[in-house]
């Protein structure tokens, strides 16, 4: 699940998470979010650290909630001195800047080879 209130920024976090086997629902807010997942039910979501009525720390904590089992990605376009520590108290896996998404590619990447079962215990 991708949220964040511009087109073009939820776009540019699917092109740099566009991996075999994703199926992509994005939202352009938070409300919309936690609406959308109760359907949709994300193992990942990546939530925009600043919108209008719930920013991405408000909705990590309420998305954490509905999907304990989610790993939740608070992305942020700048550095601010207390992002972090909301972070961490909202119950995001982390915090990843705009600048730095090949870290979460990476991140998306390696949990998703780690719960793929290995070819030889298919037998």
């Amino acid at each position: 699940m991708i949220v964040d209130s511009q087109p073009s920024t939820r776009k540019m976090i699917r092109n740099f998470l566009d991996l075999p086997g994703i199926t992509f629902c994005e939202c352009d807010s938070g409300d919309e979010a936690l609406a959308q997942s109760r359907e949709f039910k994300p193992n990942w979501i990546t939530l925009a650290a600043n919108m209008s009525g719930l920013d991405g720390f408000q909705s990590a904590e309420a998305l954490r909630v509905e999907h304990p089992l989610a790993r939740i990605f608070i992305v942020a376009g700048h550095s601010e001195p207390h992002f972090h520590k909301l972070s961490n108290s909202s119950g995001a896996a982390c915090l990843i800047y705009k600048e730095n998404l090949m870290a979460l590619h990476m991140l998306l990447s390696n949990e998703l080879s780690r719960s793929k079962p290995a070819a030889a215990n298919e037998n």
